[in-house]
């Protein structure tokens, strides 16, 4: 029943395009003229963040030019509607393979690390959007790029979250045809996939001189999928040549099926989030009577505990076969119903981001047809024939046939690297941070199941500068929060972080949190619960909270009172 996610995991890009998602970005980008006025007069007490200030007089070098990559380089000040150079970059399409006559071409604009200390490690981050069938380009204009262009703004801006502040990073559409991507769609599965991945990987590797480099792979929403089989294949390669693979973090990243996920934890989610799901008596008593009949809520209760209580039987109590085919019994698609009347009560709920709320904004990406420029196709060496879409649902040939990776691709990376991440946001309708959990109970990795120990860790994200004195002001066009934002918790190589301040899109709705997680991913930190800084050389030296800072603010497990 996964194929139900699916069409929810690519719409979600696609609404957040069309403007469903909060905007959090600089007041002055929304404020009309004599707001603005205001705030420039109350601004000038603050400095710019040291890492926006780059001078153009001093540009840094463009350390991956070469003959091989000249044709890539991408004019860092000619970026179409951006007004400020965002530093080295190069874009383009190489091929899958090392065929000469080989026709299909996976899509990338790759950023080399602008922190001096960061672009010595030899090192690359590799970020995918999901779908499956969305173009990655939507991560790096609206969640952890170089520049933002956030809905409901004028124009782009700096990022000073963007993850290639820490390291050097590659966005990349794929599979074939997806975005920019070019050629024809022959896969039917993750393993195809993940093949086709590894022909472009060694292309780019060769390229851009980046024998021997670590590789880390984030995948978001769908790139749960893509992620944990494209890790895989890289460890079955045992070539650290080109497939140095060092850790991989899902964001929201979908792992097990539709019922895990979705299913089983539906009546604890709308009980978990009263407040923004408030149903009346008779709506409730559906949701319990239809949880209870299902075995939903019985289900949740005895496997969602800590240490786990066993393996999960495969075919749940709501569901049955038919003509060999399996569904759900009679009146037991419960998620479905709640969705349905969450609608007819609220017009703007939002199944990404229940915090979320009208009117939503226009998004510039859909409203300019940005990436249907040919100034921009030039900038970023696309063929001026070339159609971009957002998503699209054939990036199989049928449907994607490949098992939930929590059964075998997802343990063996564990077990391989000692640094998997799963980062997930308490928001999200779609993923629920419940159905994570629950998956991961049933998930065998260093010789054990599941985590042996409650998670109740605090998720610390460091204060990052927010002052009123000359000189303490950071990331202003991009504001986000600090402190006590979750709750984490690690065993056996897998750490676990739940979200408080984001929805399915964590990279978009919490700039810093996300921010924070790539540094524990690279190693750069040892403990997403110490209340450390930052490690940006400007942000070191800012005051932290100090401990204890007790328990994490997201409650594990949370399994139906009451019943």
């Amino acid at each position: 029943m996964k194929n139900q996610l699916m069409p929810l995991l690519g719409l979600f890009v696609t609404s957040a395009i069309i403007g469903i998602g909060e905007s959090r970005v600089h007041p002055s980008q929304h404020r009309g003229k004599d707001g603005v006025a205001q705030l420039v007069n109350d601004k000038a007490v603050w400095d710019a963040p040291a890492i926006q200030a780059r001078a153009d007089s001093n540009p840094v070098s463009n350390r991956f030019l070469s003959d091989k990559t000249e044709k890539f380089a991408v004019n860092g000040t000619g970026i179409p509607l951006v007004d400020f150079d965002v530093g080295e970059s190069y874009a383009g399409l190489l091929p899958i393979s090392d065929n000469e006559n080989e026709r299909d071409n996976l899509f990338f604009w790759f950023f080399p690390a602008s922190d001096e200390k960061n672009r010595k490690r030899r090192e690359i981050t590799i970020f995918l959007n999901g779908g499956p069938g969305c173009s990655s380009l939507y991560g790096l204009f609206q969640e952890n790029g170089p520049f933002i262009w956030r809905p409901g703004t004028q124009k782009p801006v700096r990022n000073p979250w963007s993850w290639h502040h820490l390291t050097d990073v590659v966005w990349i559409d794929q599979p074939v045809t997806v975005g920019f991507s070019t050629g024809n769609v022959t896969i039917h599965n993750e393993d195809e996939l993940a093949q086709q991945f590894m022909g472009f990987w060694k292309n780019f590797v060769d390229k851009f001189r980046m024998q021997g480099y670590k590789v880390y792979i984030a995948g978001e929403s769908y790139g749960g999928y893509y992620g944990s089989y494209i890790s895989n294949h890289f460890i079955d390669a045992n070539d650290t040549e080109y497939y140095n693979l060092r850790g991989l973090m899902l964001l929201n990243g979908q792992i097990s099926n539709i019922d895990i996920h979705q299913q089983v934890v539906a009546e604890a989610f709308v009980q978990q989030n009263y407040n923004l799901m408030s149903f009346g008596d008779r709506m409730m008593d559906t949701i319990r009577n239809v949880s209870d009949r299902c075995g939903y809520r019985e289900y949740l209760n005895k496997y969602y505990t800590y240490p786990p209580a066993g393996p999960q039987p495969a075919l749940g109590p709501w569901a049955e076969k038919s003509n060999g085919a399996v569904g759900y019994k009679e009146g037991c698609e419960l998620w479905m119903s709640i969705y349905r009347e969450s609608i007819l009560e609220n017009p703007c709920f939002n199944i990404y981001n229940i915090q979320d709320h009208c009117p939503s904004l226009p998004n510039p990406i859909d409203e300019t047809n940005y990436f249907q420029r040919e100034d921009v196709k030039n900038a970023i060496h696309v063929p001026l024939e070339a159609k971009w879409n957002l998503c699209i649902d054939t990036a199989f040939v049928t449907e994607d046939g490949s098992n939930p990776p929590s059964h075998r691709e997802l343990p063996k990376v564990i077990d391989k690297t000692q640094n998997v991440m799963l980062v997930q946001g308490a928001s999200d309708f779609v993923i629920p941070a419940n159905g994570i959990l629950l998956a991961v109970q049933n998930m065998t990795w260093g010789g054990k199941m599941g985590f042996q120990s409650k998670p109740v860790s605090p998720f610390y994200v460091p204060r990052w500068g927010w002052g009123h004195h000359r000189g303490e002001y950071y990331g202003g066009d991009l504001a986000e929060r600090s402190g006590v934002l979750g709750t984490t918790h690690h065993e056996r190589g897998l750490t676990v972080v739940v979200l408080t301040s984001a929805g399915h899109g964590a990279a978009y709705q919490a700039g810093t949190a996300t921010f924070r997680n790539l540094e524990k991913l690279l190693g750069r930190i040892d403990s997403l619960s110490e209340p450390g800084p930052f490690t940006l050389p400007q942000l070191r030296d800012i005051p932290q909270l100090e401990k204890p800072l007790g328990k994490g603010t997201y409650p594990i497990p949370w399994v139906v009172a009451g019943h």
